[in-house]
This record gives structure tokens, C-alpha cells and sequence, in this order.
């Protein structure tokens, strides 16, 4: 648990994709019991709605709340994003992914793989690329990526899903290098055994880990690790 010291924002404006449900949701309601504005993001038009109405009639009824409706595979959506996160934005959270298939790599299609890559890969990079200039423009923020356990730890049948972890990992890193002397702050966040999956018989509430998401952000943490897993089940 490294850490650079306390992020101080001026702006409070927090874009996080993939966020009318699961984690994404649960770190939205997050950033915005602690007073920031929000920027959702998702596919699913009712449910980015109804998440927007959530955040400002049950959770802050004082922020500012806006919604962009769009796959990040499209340019039109990153190019929406960009436009309404400029001059407000200060924290950018790429928690969009696709779930690992868990297939042997003769068995995957080419459209699994691609849409693994372009989702979990491709679409945190244009999306910052779009927005760390205005991070750096102004002197402080965050970008942080929500990873996975599989960006450090190999697992069996998760080849092309570590393939897409393991290169967001070293983009983050990389990354981290030049945005250090503009206070932009690059984080990477591993969880393992969020109980957004039904069938998981233990693991971590989502809005326990959007909780450490937050405070990684707080304290500038760069690389976390939230892990859900009985000890006797961590390598």
C-alpha cells in the first residue's frame, strides 16, 4: 500500500464508468455522500436514471449530477464524456470491464476476445487519454483504474482477461511516471471476490470496497490491493 500523500481536490467532479450498477453504482453513491458531483456512465438508459435520481433524492441531494448514456467502445461515448467533464472534472474511476469468460484460449471466439481487449483495455486508455489533459491542465486529480486480482496474480482459463489486466496495470504505472510532476495521481485498485456474483459464498460488500476505492483516492494509495478471499485462500 504505497502511497504519494492527500489528494485535495478544488473541483469535486467524479466520472465513473459502468456505474448504474454493481461496484460502479455503489462508488458513485460513494464519492457522493462525500460531496462530489457525479458523471454516470452506462448501456443501460433506466438503470444510469434511476442511479442519477438515487444520488440526488436519497444520497446528496446538494451535487450536481449528470449521465451519459453509451458503450465506451464508441468514440461517440468518450467523446461525450470528454465534453461534459470539462472544466469540473477532478477524479476519473475506469471501472467499466467485461467478466472473464473462463474459457481454455482454443475455445474463445474472436469476438470474445476482442470485446475483452476493447472493453477492458482499449476503453480506460482513449477515455484517459481524453481526460488526463484536463487533469494536467490543472494542476491536480485522480485516474483510477479498477483492476483485478488477475493483473497480478495468473490464473487458469484467464488468459486473454489477464492479457487485458496486466497491460491496464503497466498503462497505470507507465502513466504514473509523467502525471507525477502535474499532481495527477494514477491508482491501481486489485479487488478479488466482490459479492456482485450471486453465487460467491463469501467476499466483500461493493459498498465496502467502493469505501477503500475512496480512501485510496483520498491518501493518494498507487497500487491497492482489496481482497475478499479467507486468508487460507490467498497465495
Amino acid at each position: 500500500m504505497n502511497h504519494l500523500g492527500a489528494t485535495q481536490d478544488t473541483n469535486k467532479c467524479a466520472l465513473i464508468t459502468a456505474s448504474s450498477k454493481g461496484l460502479g453504482k455503489e462508488i458513485a453513491k460513494k464519492f457522493a455522500f462525500e460531496g462530489y458531483d457525479i458523471i454516470l456512465n452506462g448501456r443501460d438508459e433506466t438503470k444510469v436514471y434511476e442511479t442519477q435520481f438515487e444520488l440526488n433524492h436519497k444520497i446528496a441531494s446538494d451535487i450536481m449530477c449528470e449521465s451519459v448514456i453509451g458503450d465506451l467502445r464508441s468514440d461517440d461515448t468518450i467523446q461525450k464524456l470528454y465534453d461534459v467533464s470539462k472544466g469540473q472534472i477532478s477524479v476519473l474511476v475506469n471501472n467499466a470491464a467485461i467478466p472473464c469468460y473462463g474459457l481454455p484460449l482454443d475455445e474463445m471466439s474472436d469476438d470474445q476476445i476482442w470485446r475483452s481487449i476493447e472493453t477492458n483495455l482499449l476503453a480506460p486508455i482513449r477515455l484517459t487519454q481524453k481526460i488526463y489533459p484536463l487533469l494536467k491542465e490543472q494542476g491536480y486529480g485522480s485516474i483510477i483504474n479498477i483492476n483485478s486480482i488477475v493483473g497480478k496474480e495468473p490464473k487458469k482459463f484467464r488468459s486473454v482477461h489477464s492479457a487485458t489486466k496486466w497491460g491496464l496495470k503497466g498503462f497505470t504505472k507507465s502513466l504514473r511516471q509523467e502525471a507525477f510532476d502535474h499532481n495527477v495521481h494514477l491508482i491501481n485498485v486489485y479487488p478479488t471476490r466482490i459479492k456482485t456474483i450471486k453465487d460467491f459464498t463469501y467476499g466483500l460488500k461493493p459498498s465496502k470496497v467502493a469505501d477503500e476505492v475512496f480512501k485510496s483516492h483520498r491518501h493518494s494509495l498507487v497500487e491497492r490491493t482489496i481482497d475478499g478471499r479467507p486468508k487460507e485462500f490467498r497465495p
